[in-house]
């Protein structure tokens, strides 16, 4: 199933990571590129429901432009650590819904999340994708928004945290830190797709727990380090 996204269509800066300069400025901002919500095109839902999200690039797809072979540069960067997750507050907190690691994103695949049986119901909370990349030449998180509506538990409930929801994994941005996700073998090339038993994990709603397979990059040279401490510096305690 696929999803809309939000209304406001940003074709230069579209497959851009958030604070790269894109367009100008700063680029995209935390969260969802700094794009406004949509308050029309709504998608509805059901708590416990399968989406099956699919990936594109704007290189691919449109009349006239090249044809997407399992060679082609889709510019994935040997996968890395992408997590989905729905935001009841308009993008304050993100509570995770699905993860994939290694292989994510890839334009060949369908990538399945399941929205947990025990959502409250919403009428316009956001579906989130977002990605730490597992190989670049500089820091870089990505995310992408639907807006959408849930239905679900009827409760007045409007956080998160009422469904046991963990926080998605936030890198490479002002106030942030750097991390490096692991990847894969396949570069920007097709992968292998997602892993069955990460597919089960996200069927069974066991995916929003806490993920642990991350490190801290210590091992960047002290001159990227630098540079990186440069470009985002910590915020002021």
């Amino acid at each position: 199933m696929s999803l809309i996204i939000r209304a406001f269509i940003d074709f230069d800066c579209r497959d851009a990571p958030l604070y790269d300069g894109c367009g100008g400025g700063v680029g995209k901002t935390y969260p969802c590129g700094g794009y406004p919500p949509d308050k029309q095109i709504i998608q509805t839902f059901h708590a416990g429901e399968v989406i099956n999200v699919r990936f594109g690039n704007a290189q691919y797809g449109a009349p006239g432009q090249q044809d997407l072979t399992p060679s082609s540069n889709q510019a994935r960067h040997s996968g890395g650590l992408c997590e989905f997750s729905v935001s009841y507050d308009q993008g304050k907190t993100f509570g995770v819904v699905g993860r994939y690691h290694h292989s994510c994103p890839d334009i060949f695949y369908d990538w399945p999340v399941k929205l947990p049986a025990n959502l409250p119901s919403c009428e316009n909370c956001i579906f989130a994708w977002s990605w730490i990349n597992a190989f670049t030449t500089a820091p870089e998180f990505y995310m992408g928004c639907a807006d959408i509506q849930i239905i679900g538990r009827q409760e007045s409930v409007v956080a998160v945290a009422a469904a046991n929801l963990t926080p998605i994994r936030i890198a490479n941005i002002p106030g942030y830190p750097y991390y490096h996700a692991p990847g894969d073998q396949f570069g920007n090339t097709k992968s292998d797709g997602p892993n069955v038993a990460e597919i089960d994990t996200n069927m069974a709603s066991a995916a929003g727990e806490q993920d642990v397979s991350f490190q801290p990059m210590y091992s960047l040279r002290k001159r990227d380090r630098l540079a990186f401490r440069q470009r985002f510096p910590p915020p002021n305690r």
